[in-house]
């Protein structure tokens, strides 16, 4: 296998030189996640310590896993925020393939704040030589995978030390945990990266350096190493859905109790579901129904939806890309460009949802796709492949992507794209199997309700979990376009008292101000179909905002969030000019002789404020003046006694 030419690292400084051990070395930075790089410590006894993240999306058990959402966050950023929890480390690298494919992991790994890394998706050895480059041969290297969500950072810390104190140049946990990461020497890597050969060494980084502990000296520590349970070990990594789902269960049980997940309640959960108990496992975490999900609030892919958050702006795309690729690209490239934080698609199966007279309906009108309504339903999908090309897109241009799904087979399908969150359409509020299913994947949930009554609203809570705090309830009209007076905004304060929930808005009017409106009332959540033209043929695009207003829309949006403030009354800098200038003081209504005692009728208010405020009247009133006071004099304490 060749070595790599074309890998480049991006987000580095420019070089500077420092003495390390000794000697000049030129080095370069990448940006650091866990504070700033400690070129403070002592050349002589420290290493740097730099943090490798390999990545990739085709994988070939579970396309996209890097970014798929994860209990309401992207695998990667998970593994980056627990890389980001281990002090020690000075460096972060997200290491990547330069293949088109994977450019939405060099937007993830950007949009972080972390190094990126791009080289040979096979020669992963040479990918991880080049990303520390600037680092000296002593320094120390941590290799993590990013289908690893839960690293310990505190075994990982352990491990380190240990690493560190001793004249090894490669230390493991026995059998590879998933927990905790390698540990290299730059090298030892260098090294192995010029002697290796063989493409399963080349491919997988280290086992050249585990199979010749003749040329590297190589430190194992025992499989159970600080607490360690090997035998669940391979319960805590993501390679396939089957294991994906099992995580999420674990992550919706956990994370709401605990600030960051640890290893050891992990552990607890998975000894429960072994033991066929896994409902024990999450009542053991279960949350109590106190209604503080609306302040508290959830996250979906990573953004935080909440009345402490800024409010998470969709744009609902649905089915207006006409069945095009294309135009549902430049419809993503539209909210992104807009500053939304995420697009909404549907998914359908048609042969599924519709009877067999339904699907044969003549359906030619200047709306339709086809004949019939089934060939004009059939002709605006996607398949599943082309919505796991438009989630990879939206995650390289800074969005979320995510999917109604419409029926059972269309939630497993978007189970597999990696649907971090799902949305139930206003018709589906009574479709209680489908509610169930959606429940099942313990995902966020979001409820629309345009064409449910408080009754309804109650049945469909009590069916995707009643108690469950990643649940948000929209309020719309499901009329296409809606009229102004039939909006009734504040029918999302009678859901919120209601249920306790938090409540959004999907509007359908044709223009801003609803949406607007609602965010000033406080709404954490607006949606709102989006267009490339309103003269386009299809049901949907009347109703929906074309990208100047949907810019304007957000930067309303924006902008009322900036003036609501936080609700605290407090005197600003920024007035202290005006006050002087238009506030008013004590002042002499009359001449006041020295040696006359002040009196209420010898006071009047006025301008400037920057005297004795009226409320301060007592420092001067009984109070002998030790001067004759003109009248309309600003009175000042030293002029009494």
């Amino acid at each position: 296998m060749q070595c790599v030419t074309n890998a480049s690292v991006v987000g580095i400084p420019k070089p500077i030189r420092v003495h390390f051990r000794g000697r000049k070395t030129e080095r370069r930075w990448l940006r650091p996640l866990a504070g700033p790089i400690r070129l403070d410590q002592d050349p002589t006894t420290s290493n740097m310590i730099h943090a490798i993240i390999q990545a990739r999306m085709l994988s070939s058990r579970l396309r996209g896993k890097s970014l798929m959402s994860v209990g309401g966050k992207p695998l990667l950023a998970r593994v980056i925020e627990r890389v980001r929890a281990i002090e020690s480390i000075d460096q972060v690298t997200v290491a990547t393939t330069t293949d088109m494919a994977d450019d939405p992991i060099d937007a993830m790994a950007r949009h972080l704040g972390v190094g990126i890394c791009r080289g040979d998706r096979q020669d992963v050895l040479d990918r991880f030589r080049q990303a520390a480059e600037f680092n000296a041969d002593d320094d120390c290297i941590l290799r993590y995978t990013a289908d690893n969500p839960i690293y310990d950072p505190g075994v990982t810390q352990l491990a380190l030390k240990k690493h560190l104190e001793s004249d090894f140049e490669y230390t493991h946990i026995d059998g590879l945990s998933h927990m905790v990461p390698e540990f290299l020497s730059v090298g030892a890597l260098r090294r192995a990266a010029e002697l290796a050969s063989e493409d399963y060494d080349r491919e997988h980084v280290t086992p050249f350096i585990r199979k010749h502990t003749d040329r590297f000296r190589c430190q194992t520590l025992a499989a159970d190493f600080a607490g360690l349970r090997p035998e669940l070990d391979p319960h805590l990594t993501i390679d396939n859905q089957e294991q994906l789902e099992v995580f999420e269960s674990m992550l919706y049980a956990l994370e709401p109790k605990m600030e960051t997940v640890d290893i050891q309640a992990c552990y607890r959960w998975l000894d429960f579901r072994r033991a066929g108990l896994e409902s024990a496992a999450n009542a053991v975490v279960k949350q109590s129904d106190d209604r503080s999900g609306q302040e508290s609030g959830f996250h979906i892919a990573g953004r935080s939806i909440g009345r402490r958050s800024p409010c998470f702006i969709v744009a609902e795309i649905g089915q207006n890309h006409n069945g095009q690729m294309g135009m549902a690209k430049r419809l993503i490239d539209v909210a992104a460009d807009s500053g939304c934080d995420a697009v909404k698609f549907q998914k359908r199966d048609i042969r599924w949802e519709l009877t067999e007279e339904a699907y044969n309906r003549p359906y030619e009108n200047p709306n339709s796709f086809g004949k019939t309504y089934g060939q004009h339903r059939e002709f605006l999908e996607l398949d599943e492949d082309q919505h796991i090309e438009l989630r990879e897109y939206a995650i390289a241009r800074g969005v979320i992507y995510f999917c109604t799904a419409c029926d059972p087979p269309s939630v497993d399908l978007m189970q597999r794209v990696g649907n971090p969150v799902f949305k139930i359409a206003s018709r589906d509020i009574t479709n209680i199997p489908l509610l169930r299913k959606v429940s099942e994947t313990n995902k966020p949930a979001i409820i629309s309700t345009g064409m449910a009554g408080l009754e309804e609203i109650q049945e469909a809570i009590e069916a995707i979990g009643g108690t469950r705090r990643n649940l948000l309830i929209t309020h719309c009209v499901s009329q296409y376009p809606t009229e102004i007076k039939h909006v009734n905004l504040r029918a999302m304060e009678t859901i919120e008292k209601q249920f306790g929930c938090l409540v959004g808005l999907s509007d359908h009017t044709t223009g801003i101000i609803t949406c607007v409106a609602a965010v000033a009332m406080g709404a954490p959540f607006i949606e709102k179909h989006i267009t490339l033209s309103r003269a386009m043929p299809g049901t949907d695009h009347a109703a929906a905002l074309e990208e100047e207003g949907l810019r304007r829309m957000v930067r309303y949006i924006r902008t009322v969030e900036l003036a609501m403030g936080d609700g605290e009354k407090a005197f600003l800098p920024e007035v202290e000019s005006a006050k002087v200038k238009l506030a008013r003081s004590l002042t002499s209504a009359v001449q006041i002789p020295r040696g006359t005692v002040l009196e209420e009728t010898h006071l009047i208010m006025k301008s400037p404020g920057d005297g004795i405020p009226w409320n301060r009247r007592e420092m001067v009133v009984g109070k002998r003046a030790r001067v004759d006071i003109p009248p309309d004099s600003t009175l000042r304490t030293e002029d009494f006694q």
